[in-house]
């Protein structure tokens, strides 16, 4: 690897029983087959353990494919690669206490910008309540206007550093319904945007491929060359 290059780890990691929505379960993690177990079949010194995870697809840092909201579009296994590898990153910084109530995210912030076939990643800072309650809450999201100018825009991806990236109070989620329709990819649940040139960056995020899925964690990585 190049020495003036730089890797950013963009996700949050995943462990048993963690802190996520009040209203989805927490990821379940456990031992098919344990060391003492396998080291009963083994030769002697060799050991090996088996893991089973149980989670929802909207834990941690995870990508929604179209068909989250639209039922005949790609699912996660059907994304395609050529729009999640070594992708043209352009991260919007975003300053909550600038907005008018602190959340929404008007049009405003995307005026000016050449976002056809980029990443898009708002950068709100609010990762920095993960692992707390506060980050379940009164999250920063994208309002139809902003949506609207992401839809003229033409990004390939559109990210944010909150939970959510529609409003938990408006049951039209203009976001995940009208850019996923337009085959526009979410990432949701971000970290660490803040290390991120405004531009230069590429960013490389691929989920397991599960047939059948909607939404399903990731791991999200910025790649910056100096």
């Amino acid at each position: 690897m190049p020495n003036n290059r730089t890797i950013v780890d963009l996700s949050f990691s995943i462990s048993h029983d963690m802190l996520t929505h009040p209203w989805m379960p927490k990821p379940r993690i456990s031992e098919f087959i344990s060391r003492e177990q396998s080291a009963g079949f083994l030769a002697p010194g060799v050991t090996f353990a088996l893991t089973t995870v149980e989670l929802c697809g909207n834990t941690a840092t995870y990508i929604d494919a179209p068909s989250q909201f639209h039922v005949d579009a790609a699912d996660v296994a059907g994304l395609s690669l050529e729009r999640m590898v070594d992708v043209p990153i352009t991260v919007v910084r975003v300053s909550p206490e600038k907005l008018p109530d602190g959340r929404s995210i008007g049009p405003d912030v995307f005026e000016g910008l050449e976002l056809a076939g980029q990443a898009v990643l708002v950068n709100t800072g609010h990762d920095r309540h993960w692992g707390t309650g506060g980050f379940f809450k009164d999250s920063p999201f994208l309002t139809q206007d902003a949506v609207k100018a992401l839809l003229d825009a033409g990004p390939g991806i559109v990210g944010i550093d909150s939970q959510n990236i529609d409003s938990g109070t408006d049951n039209s989620k203009p976001a995940q319904n009208l850019l996923l329709g337009a085959d526009i990819y979410l990432l949701e649940s971000l970290t660490r945007l803040d290390r991120l040139p405004d531009t230069g960056a590429r960013l490389t995020v691929l989920p397991a491929p599960i047939a059948g899925v909607g939404s399903y964690p990731v791991r999200a990585i910025a790649v910056i060359d100096r």
